[in-house]
């Protein structure tokens, strides 16, 4: 088992540090992407057919290529033009991401740190688990809430971090909240954190960028916008095409983020503690209450337990596997629990 997964996180881990780098390459050209499409859009309602060098001439842009579409040749125009400010605006929001990473997750789920003394059990546990496989032990946070369920965060030793619920701590016992932290540091082992942090920021700029051009679009003169509902149309219009390139884009970034990570952290969480039927005990106890209040969907995708919106198109757009297969998995890995199990609606 040990040698398996050891191979497995290994590589794992490797996956996880080159998708990293991909990330961090492509953040920037999806980010120019978006503007290019967004004023290629803005040029078929702005420019006018007889004389479009009038809008460009607005908007302070120059043509650098001749692609027989106005429209088109409007996109590159502002790409060209903007790219510095798009390159510089990705490297400030990535710096903002690496130094402030753990401040910005602990407010978006209303995590507190705690140390040993505050939290004596919880503390023992994970640094137990630390020592068995040599790791520095990484912060804890606590969120005060009533549900079930732990994420990791963290790039680097200095931000690496196990947050758990307060009803995490309440309802399972010291075997299955050992198990839950095993898992945690699987996840920090295997690079997992890394990677979600990289989405989470990426995401949120984007996100970011789309709400300015909401803004932009409301100040924009459009063509036919005098004649009654045409140009209330054609906003609405636009504005749904900006958000859904943006929508996109993020899918794009959260679909670089495996589902196999799950099971290779429920396999690592195995591999430590030695004690399946711990980890499945736990997962049945979290898939009843795991919803936090007040958490963003890009947050939640690093939660140990994160369920599919309705939708998820059959779970293809989901952040996490079934907790009903997860747990068959466990099964077969030597958990000794009987009986069947469903979710509580």
């Amino acid at each position: 088992m040990s040698e398996t997964a050891a191979l497995g996180l290994t590589t794992h881990r490797q996956n996880n540090n080159l998708k990293s780098l991909l990330l961090l390459a492509a953040f920037p050209l999806l980010l120019a992407a978006l503007v290019g499409f967004t004023f290629f859009f803005f040029g078929l309602l702005l420019l006018d057919a007889q004389s479009p060098q009038e809008g460009f001439a607005v908007w302070g842009l120059t043509p650098v290529v001749q692609t027989g579409s106005a429209a088109a040749d409007f996109g590159l125009a502002a790409v060209y033009a903007w790219w510095p400010l798009v390159f510089g605006a990705a490297a400030i929001w990535m710096l903002i991401g690496y130094f402030f990473n753990a401040r910005i997750i602990r407010s978006a789920t209303g995590a507190h740190p705690v140390d040993r003394t505050q939290e004596p059990r919880l503390y023992n546990l994970l640094e137990n688990l630390c020592i068995s496989r040599g790791l520095i032990t990484p912060r804890l946070h606590v969120i005060e809430t009533e549900a079930l369920n732990a994420f990791a965060s963290g790039i680097d030793q200095k931000s690496y971090a196990v947050t758990v619920t307060r009803g995490l701590l309440l309802e399972l016992d010291d075997d299955e909240l050992e198990a839950v932290l095993a898992h945690e540091l699987t996840h920090i082992m295997g690079r997992d954190t890394r990677l979600l942090v990289i989405t989470v920021v990426f995401v949120g700029m984007i996100s970011f960028l789309a709400q300015m051009l909401w803004r932009m679009i409301g100040r924009v003169p459009l063509r036919g916008s005098k004649k009654g509902g045409a140009g209330a149309a054609l906003l609405i219009g636009i504005a749904a095409v900006i958000f859904a390139i943006g929508y996109m884009l993020a899918l794009v970034l959260r679909f670089a983020i495996s589902r196999r990570r799950e099971y290779l952290a429920d396999a690592g969480s195995v591999d430590m503690t030695k004690n399946p039927g711990a980890m499945i005990r736990a997962l049945r106890k979290i898939a009843q209450k795991p919803h936090i209040p007040g958490v963003s969907s890009e947050a939640r995708q690093m939660f140990i337990e994160n369920p599919p919106a309705r939708f998820s198109l059959g779970g293809l757009l989901a952040t996490h596997p079934p907790v009903e297969k997860r747990i068959q998995i466990l099964e077969a890995l030597g958990g000794d629990l009987p009986g069947p199990w469903t979710r509580k609606e």
